[in-house]
């Protein structure tokens, strides 16, 4: 693959959302990135890149023979400016995480739990993250997040989780909550209760 299609393909690979159909090209508006004007009459359209980059590139829609193409005059489109002027830095997309509690969590009977979702995406993967993922939100992601009881009798933590799930899942986007969460995940019973003699109990049959 050549140098200049690597690069299309690269930022298409980076590519956030792109406008499709934006325009025609003028006579002397734009320039090759490799060298050369740019013919008028073609359609071209944009990428919005997830590095804040506007790239432009021929062909209405996204192809393999589309290519980059840069304003002559370099003039900047309202994007540009004020990617700029706001000097707007990547946010960092968010990693999956498994949470693992303290005892401090156990000693509260409770812990927050946080979900994102790309937000232009309902229909795509729902998955948990950090509570520092969660307070240093990307805008390109939905973010949700929930009260999971950690103790307690277990039938009782069961029911009240089960309800957070139902509750949630309503909100479209979040209907996965009920595929990723079981009611009684971290749930730890506590020391001496009938559950907590009952799990060691078992635990001894099996040793």
């Amino acid at each position: 693959m050549s140098k200049l299609k690597e690069e299309a393909k690269q930022v298409h690979e980076d590519t956030d959302f792109k406008s499709s159909v934006v325009g025609i090209t003028q006579p002397n508006e734009f320039k090759y990135t490799h060298g050369g004007s740019v013919r008028p009459e073609l359609e071209y359209h944009i990428h919005y890149t997830n590095t804040k980059r506007e790239v432009f590139m021929t062909g209405g829609s996204h192809s393999t023979s589309s290519k980059i193409i840069e304003k002559i005059d370099g003039s900047n489109s309202l994007f540009s400016t004020y990617t700029k002027i706001k000097n707007v830095v990547k946010n960092e997309y968010p990693k999956k995480y498994n949470p693992i509690p303290s005892e401090g969590d156990y000693g509260g009977g409770s812990l927050n739990r946080y979900f994102t979702q790309k937000a232009n995406n309902l229909n795509g993967e729902l998955f948990e993250i950090s509570k520092e993922d969660f307070d240093n939100k990307n805008t390109l992601f939905r973010y949700v997040k929930i009260s999971w009881r950690l103790t307690g009798k277990k039938s009782e933590v069961i029911r009240d989780n089960t309800r957070t799930i139902n509750t949630f899942s309503t909100t479209r986007g979040n209907e996965e909550l009920r595929k990723i969460l079981s009611p009684s995940q971290l749930w730890k019973a506590p020391k001496g209760s009938i559950d907590d003699v009952t799990s060691k109990l078992s635990r001894r049959k099996i040793i």
